[in-house]
């Protein structure tokens, strides 16, 4: 915030590297789909994609568990731009 960003993603505990480039990635892209959506409610629609996921290998953490999706959280202006 002090170098001037509007808003950071941050995780709160370390991350599933294959979770965060879906949930990143998608919420990226919901935010170049709709330009009206604000970056809180894109990384909302990308947790809930996250959770859908059933094409995790069977021995990773299932997709649904909050470990996997939940560390996230966006500080700042997470609202429409």
């Amino acid at each position: 915030m002090y170098a001037g960003t509007r808003a950071l993603l941050v995780s709160h505990w370390e991350v599933d590297s294959a979770a965060t480039v879906k949930l990143i990635t998608t919420a990226v892209g919901e935010l170049a789909k709709d330009n009206s959506v604000g970056r809180a409610e894109a990384l909302r629609q990308a947790m809930l994609s996250v959770m859908a996921d059933t094409s995790r290998p069977a021995n990773w953490v299932p997709a649904s568990r909050p470990s996997v999706w939940a560390p996230f959280v966006v500080v700042g202006e997470g609202g429409g731009r």
